[in-house]
């Protein structure tokens, strides 16, 4: 399975891209097959530094319902434990009228799903959102008016897709949508051979677009692959799909991926924390700068030194992998760090630290301490300002407590003296 990697600096969040290696299963039909799309998403993938494995069955005009009953698909879903089994459907029958869809595609999709679930706990049921056909169904348009157009078509495409989705907590590949707004935006980009219903090349790279990003959760956007599109074409497709997948995460379902919700760091006494993950999870590592320790969701440690720590915790739900690293501040015991907007403290000149205090403190304790702990100084103050000898001080890092009547604030600050 893959490893997600979120990496978290003081109170700054962002994303690590790292390596991933994913299997996946297509099963559809024609639209799926048309320019080879699991092999696009393939290259696009590899081209990023990433690879998939894949199989698949799409045979032409495939319905959910022939998949729930067709010996390969149910084989090749109980072939391996699969990252992503992609299940997309004929391409006119999730925008049928709401009793055919109840009755012949919502149930399939259930079945398909629980089939993929009961391989595998793990796996990733990701519907495969199509599109309209350029002009509307024809064949359909006097049956049921509303897919008389491609925008009527396309928006009961989006609905029922989103549909199954949520009602099997599984994930949307909004390529459809990915369809309209390039159709919206540019429509001098042709996504449909002459049929006006199966893909050009111009489509299925689209539709890979969507799928690298539905999948790695990472954007395709400057990706080095572009089968054989022209460079600024293949660049606006790898935007487009971007943006549709991470405009709404939420309603795509993507955010069903797994992340540590994270872990906190308490006191005890001296230089000696509790760390407590914020959930309990089949596995946690934690790193405390000295080498990974396996353990359990609450870990004591105590640290040599007073000072600024990345501590990372590893986590893994069952299913997937989560590293987090977070730098914390290690201070002895009952002493709280300060908001800078609030208290500063700065080394005002070679021997003095100078304190300054929201004008409405009257009154302060400052309190200089080592990093073992100790008192080596304490000082009273009656304005809002002060200013700390540290003559007789060795250098070194020291922590400055300030006691006010609304609380206790520290900050860390290094005595160097020439």
């Amino acid at each position: 399975m893959k490893i997600n990697l979120i990496t978290f600096f003081v109170l700054c969040t962002f994303g690590v891209a790292v390596s991933q290696t994913t299997s996946v299963l297509w099963l559809g039909n024609s639209y799926t097959a048309a320019n080879n799309l699991p092999d696009l998403l393939y290259q696009l993938a590899l081209s990023g530094g990433d690879s998939v494995t894949y199989n698949s069955n799409t045979p032409g005009g495939y319905t959910l319902q022939m998949h729930s009953q067709n010996a390969t698909s149910l084989q090749l879903i109980n072939q391996q434990p699969w990252d992503f089994v992609v299940v997309q459907a004929q391409s006119q029958e999730p925008s049928f009228d709401p009793a055919y869809v109840n009755t012949n595609v919502f149930p399939y999709a259930t079945f398909l799903d629980s089939a993929i679930q009961n391989n595998d706990s793990c796996t990733q049921t990701v519907f495969y959102m199509t599109w309209g056909r350029k002009n509307g169904d024809a064949s359909n348009c006097a049956a049921w008016p509303p897919v008389c157009t491609y925008l009527g078509m396309q928006g009961l495409l989006r609905e029922r897709y989103v549909q199954m989705a949520h009602d099997n907590n599984a994930v949307t590949a909004p390529c459809g949508e990915a369809w309209r707004n390039v159709i919206a935006t540019t429509p001098t980009y042709d996504l449909y051979v002459a049929d006006e219903s199966h893909p050009s090349l111009y489509g299925s790279y689209l539709n890979a677009c969507v799928f690298y990003a539905t999948m790695f959760r990472k954007s395709p956007v400057g990706l080095p692959y572009m089968a054989s599109l022209p460079t600024g074409d293949a660049y606006f497709l790898q935007q487009v799909a971007a943006a549709t997948v991470f405009d709404s995460m939420g309603v795509w379902n993507t955010n069903v991926n797994y992340a540590d919700p994270g872990f906190t760091a308490v006191a005890q006494s001296g230089l000696t924390y509790t760390f407590n993950a914020n959930a309990s999870m089949a596995m946690h590592q934690w790193n405390f700068g000295n080498g990974f320790v396996s353990g359990s969701a609450n870990e004591t440690y105590t640290f040599a030194t007073a000072g600024s720590y990345v501590v990372e915790h590893v986590t893994w739900n069952g299913c997937l992998y989560d590293t987090l690293r977070d730098t914390v501040q290690i201070v002895p015991a009952g002493l709280t760090t300060y908001s800078p907007e609030e208290f500063r403290v700065y080394n005002g000149s070679n021997s003095l630290i100078n304190v300054t205090a929201p004008a409405s403190v009257t009154e302060m304790q400052i309190e200089i301490i080592d990093v073992s702990g100790r008192i080596v100084k304490t000082q009273m103050c009656y304005s809002n300002t002060a200013e700390i000898s540290t003559a007789e001080l060795m250098n070194g890092i020291y922590h400055v407590r300030l006691i006010t009547a609304t609380g206790n604030y520290v900050k860390s600050v290094s005595v160097i003296r020439n």
